[in-house]
């Protein structure tokens, strides 16, 4: 409820009546309760429904459809501007276009391989969120043509998009490995590096090792690594290695 917090004073002269006052009175009193509308009333994103389409037309919207959705509307009003700015290049087209939910790639007729004729364009285009039909395909070309420099002529493209996906999967099995690792000799303070990595999915998988080295073993680094990877298969490996002395 409106709260008076300042004395209500009149902009009519001394001779107003009481029902003018009164009136006066109520108009204030409702203005005042009302939220500011600004600056969302001005923003085609932002104002109210009824209200997008005269947003339009105060932007000079030529290519005006009431039965384009409420969000492509929003988009026209709202890229109005850069359109007639842009209009007649490769970015106004896009930015046109993306208003109707649609991404294009234009090729114009000095970049393709046998043109048809000079100010020939070609637009291919593609609609995300819903299937493209006749009535789909008449507005694209509409909204094309009220965009592009008059002496172009264009041919559309319908393009359609497909998803594809990638999955692997597996089941997880431990593996048995068996080292046997023997060395004898004057062992230098050489670093020793052991990374055996095995990586499977549903398979057997067993690996036995023995290993043996003798004699002076020189100040080098030594690494050894094995790496097994599998998929739904057995695999039995056995090694067995047996050095001499090294100098």
């Amino acid at each position: 409820m409106f709260e008076v917090t300042e004395p209500f004073i009149s902009v009519q002269p001394e001779n107003r009546t009481l029902i003018e006052e009164s009136l006066e009175y109520a108009w204030h009193t409702l203005l005042a309760n009302q939220r500011d509308p600004f600056p969302e009333l001005k923003q085609p994103r932002l104002t109210l429904e009824h209200f997008v389409s005269l947003l339009a037309g105060e932007r000079g919207v030529t290519d005006w459809r009431p039965e384009d959705s409420l969000e492509q509307q929003r988009k026209t009003a709202d890229n109005a501007f850069e359109i007639h700015r842009k209009a007649g290049t490769r970015h106004g087209l896009a930015v046109a276009m993306d208003a109707l939910d649609c991404d294009i790639e234009v090729t114009p007729w000095y970049q393709m391989d046998a043109p048809p004729g000079p100010y020939h364009i070609e637009v291919v285009a593609w609609k995300r969120n819903e299937p493209v039909n006749q009535k789909t395909a008449k507005r694209m070309l509409t909204r094309i043509e009220n965009t592009k420099s008059e002496r172009d002529t264009v041919e559309l493209i319908l393009a359609f998009g497909l998803d594809t996906g990638l999955m692997f999967s597996g089941a997880k099995h431990k593996s048995v490995v068996d080292y046997d690792d023997s060395a004898t000799g004057i062992m230098p303070p050489s670093p020793l590096v052991l990374a055996p990595l095995s990586v499977s999915g549903a398979h057997f998988h067993t690996t036995v090792g023995d290993e043996s080295y003798q004699g002076a073993m020189p100040n080098d680094a030594w690494c050894a690594g094995g790496n097994y990877f599998a998929g739904g298969m057995r695999m039995v490996m056995s090694t067995d290695i047996t050095l001499g002395a090294r100098t």
